[in-house]
């Protein structure tokens, strides 16, 4: 199902009321970049994925909103996701989020204790190691090797590898760019393509057969 134009305006007048915001806070306030992707079924825009990074000396605190539904035949999907990553310097020190996939919810909130990320999952506790990170699409240290991933939805770590798929050219709507691939593989199964400064510029997989993809806006 195409998003609409209402939802489109209203995506763009969040963003830009985030950066006028900014603009406007004393000086004294936190920096902070808005940016989002557009989520596209097949080729058609079915929602968006909004991040808003707020930087204090070497904390940062990055709140997501994810909004998709598309309609297959008959049947309509919804998908809507919101979290909010704290972070000292490399370290995640404080997760939450809220799902609704299409009907099946989650809540977690987890913190570093004593050296572990403990997370509390839909009322039940589960440990990770203290390094752990969310598979989050706005940090380029999701591709550090070292580092355990878990599942932004509901905290289970992730068992994945990147498979360096070298440069690539990538056609983006009214110009292309040199990128740099990646694939993903294991529990997930990804493609990845950054740019030459590591912004993530598109992502891609499948979602119950049909392509999906997030563009950067």
């Amino acid at each position: 199902m195409l998003r609409s134009r209402a939802s489109h305006a209203r995506l763009v007048c969040c963003c830009l009321s985030a950066l006028a915001a900014a603009a406007l806070a004393p000086a004294s306030a936190a920096p902070t970049e808005s940016f989002a992707f557009t989520i596209l079924r097949e080729n058609d825009p079915v929602g968006h994925d909004a991040y808003v990074i707020a930087t204090n000396g070497d904390e940062k605190t990055v709140h997501v909103e994810t909004q998709s539904d598309a309609k297959v035949l008959f049947i309509s999907f919804h998908y809507r996701h919101s979290r909010t990553e704290v972070w000292k310097g490399d370290t995640l020190v404080r997760f939450t989020s809220d799902t609704d996939d299409d009907g099946t919810k989650h809540h977690v909130e987890a913190h570093q204790e004593g050296g572990m990320l403990i997370g509390t999952v839909d009322g039940a506790r589960k440990t990770l190691p203290g390094n752990a990170i969310p598979f989050t699409l706005w940090t380029h240290d999701l591709l550090t090797p070292s580092i355990p991933l878990f599942d932004i939805q509901d905290f289970a770590p992730l068992k994945v590898q990147f498979i360096d798929k070298g440069n690539a050219s990538l056609s983006l709507p009214g110009r292309t760019v040199a990128v740099h691939h990646y694939q993903v593989i294991g529990d997930l199964q990804w493609e990845l393509w950054y740019a030459a400064d590591g912004t993530l510029l598109k992502t891609a997989f499948k979602r119950l057969g049909y392509p999906i993809s997030f563009v950067r806006q």
